[in-house]
């Protein structure tokens, strides 16, 4: 069975060992640059030379230019697992079995109602609001892709639970990739003889549909709660940007910090500069935990 998968982080990575044993992964694509998007970009290199999978570089996943070489590919399944883009209804006819997304929170099923607890919000950044509003759990849905946004039939998802503490958006996004991992290989059998499930959602009762972040939504208020501040440093970790606050007219950012007992212990700064800073070693970043 072909498949193609199209990814711009970690979850990607996740999902490409879990694929690439069982399916015939055709190619991977991903974008050129960053861009617009709030995440940093990963770097699949390594393992798509490991798997001698093509990379794909485009600049969006509607563009003319990557509907033609999708078409070409001629795929059974297409996966987007952690991507920023809508995808088209032009493009989502292109797969011949249908097209499987994901979504990094619990999304909830018919009839099922919203723990407070537990995010199971659609919508933007959910690695970030999970943190920055302090949830106990979140989770990863892996669904059917439609045009409307995180509305398509269930395929699989899980929870995942947060260190309420200290978790940071890096260490959530591994664990979100993990878990991506074990629904696929858990689910993949049910693709590959026809019978994969498609359990209807709950688009009524849910939470509030979670708005884009923008850079100021990551600027430090100095007269916030310091649990607050710490909450909002650690969902600003590599691969997103750092949070920061202005000091004579520069920007200093936050990339580390931990907080024990109300006082920061450790704090990692710079002045000026990118809003992104992370080492990465063999496409991951430096695990911030």
């Amino acid at each position: 069975m072909k498949v193609v998968l199209i990814s711009m982080n970690d979850i990607g990575r996740y999902a490409l060992e879990a694929l690439a044993p069982t399916m015939e992964v055709a190619a991977l694509f991903t974008v050129r640059e960053r861009g617009r998007h709030f995440m940093d970009v990963t770097d699949f290199t390594d393992l798509a030379e490991r798997y001698d999978i093509p990379i794909v570089k485009v600049g969006g996943i509607n563009d003319p230019e990557a509907e033609t070489l999708l078409k070409a590919l001629q795929p059974d399944y297409c996966f987007t697992l952690g991507w920023k883009q809508i995808v088209k209804e032009h493009v989502l006819a292109i797969p011949k079995l249908g097209w499987i997304g994901g979504h990094p929170a619990y999304l909830l099923l018919q009839g099922e109602r919203p723990d407070s607890s537990v995010l199971s919000a659609p919508g933007n950044e959910p690695l970030q609001y999970a943190i920055r509003d302090g949830y106990r759990k979140t989770g990863m849905t892996l669904f059917w892709v439609k045009s409307k946004i995180d509305a398509g039939e269930v395929f699989a998802r899980g929870e995942v639970e947060l260190d309420v503490g200290h978790e940071t958006a890096y260490t959530l996004l591994q664990k979100i990739g993990r878990t991506t991992a074990d629904l696929l290989r858990a689910n993949l059998p049910a693709l590959l003889n026809g019978t994969p499930p498609r359990l209807p959602q709950e688009l009524e009762h849910t939470q509030p549909y979670m708005k884009p972040l923008h850079t100021d939504d990551n600027r430090i208020d100095p007269a916030a709660p310091v649990e607050e501040t710490y909450r909002l440093i650690r969902s600003c970790i590599y691969p997103y940007p750092n949070v920061f606050l202005e000091f004579h007219g520069q920007r200093i950012y936050v990339s580390h910090a931990r907080l024990e007992n109300g006082v920061f212990t450790e704090l990692e700064v710079r002045a000026g500069g990118s809003p992104y800073s992370g080492a990465r070693i063999a496409g991951f970043a430096r695990d911030e935990s």
